[in-house]
C-alpha cells in the first residue's frame, strides 16, 4: 500500500511540475541576428551579429545598450529614436536587417541606408552598431 501512495504522490508532483509556466526569462527571452551588408562590391564585407535580451546577451559588442533600445520599442526597430549626431556624406549603400524573435514573436526588419553611420544613427545608435 505504501508503494501505492508514493506513485500516486509522484503523479501529483508531476502534474504539478507540468502544469507550471515556464520562467518569464524563459518565455520572454529575444533573439535577433543583424546585419550590415554593403549593397556593392566596394563596400567591403558584411558583418553580422547576434542579440539576445532578457537575459542579455549574443556577439553583439554593447548587447546592453542596444537590448534597451528594443525594449523601449518593443522590439520594433522603426519605433526607435534616431541618435544625433553627424554622419559623412559617403555614398557607399548599405542594407540593415534583423530577424528572429521578440518575446515569442517572429520580428523581421530590412532597411536601406547611404551608409553604416547612417543606419545606425537612424535606429537610435546601438542596434546596428557592430
Amino acid at each position: 500500500m505504501r508503494h501505492v501512495k508514493a506513485v500516486a504522490a509522484l503523479a501529483v508532483v508531476g502534474a504539478v511540475a507540468l502544469a507550471t509556466p515556464a520562467s518569464a526569462s524563459t518565455a520572454l527571452a529575444s533573439r535577433l541576428t543583424l546585419s550590415i551588408t554593403p549593397e556593392s562590391s566596394t563596400g567591403g564585407p558584411g558583418r553580422s551579429v547576434t542579440l539576445i535580451c532578457e537575459p542579455t546577451g549574443g556577439t553583439h559588442p554593447d548587447a546592453a545598450a542596444a537590448c534597451a533600445d528594443l525594449i523601449k520599442a518593443n522590439g520594433d526597430i522603426k519605433r526607435i529614436p534616431p541618435a544625433k549626431g553627424h554622419c559623412l556624406p559617403v555614398e557607399i549603400r548599405v542594407t540593415a536587417k534583423a530577424f528572429g524573435t521578440w518575446q515569442g514573436r517572429q520580428v523581421s526588419y530590412s532597411q536601406s541606408f547611404t551608409n553604416d553611420c547612417y543606419a545606425n544613427q537612424a535606429t537610435g545608435g546601438h542596434v546596428f552598431h557592430f
